[in-house]
């Protein structure tokens, strides 16, 4: 069974939301440090990848539009 991609979209989203999250707490403890930053680039590669099946979301309905009028 596969997943939607607006499925897959909201779980890399809540994954983002939670290294967010561990990162204020990183930073709130010891300041800006080499974890900090990982943790944050992390959480902006998983918004990223978010935002790309979102948009994928919406490709697949264009194209599921498309197919319909040329059915009919």
């Amino acid at each position: 069974m596969r997943a939607s991609p607006i499925t897959m979209a909201l779980l890399y989203f809540s994954i983002g939301v939670l290294l967010v999250f561990f990162a204020i707490q990183n930073v709130s403890t010891s300041g800006w440090n080499f974890w900090s930053y990982l943790i944050v680039s992390f959480a902006a590669i998983d918004f990223m990848i978010a935002y790309r099946f979102y948009r994928l979301r919406k490709v697949i309905k264009q194209l599921q539009k498309q197919n319909k009028k040329k059915k009919d």
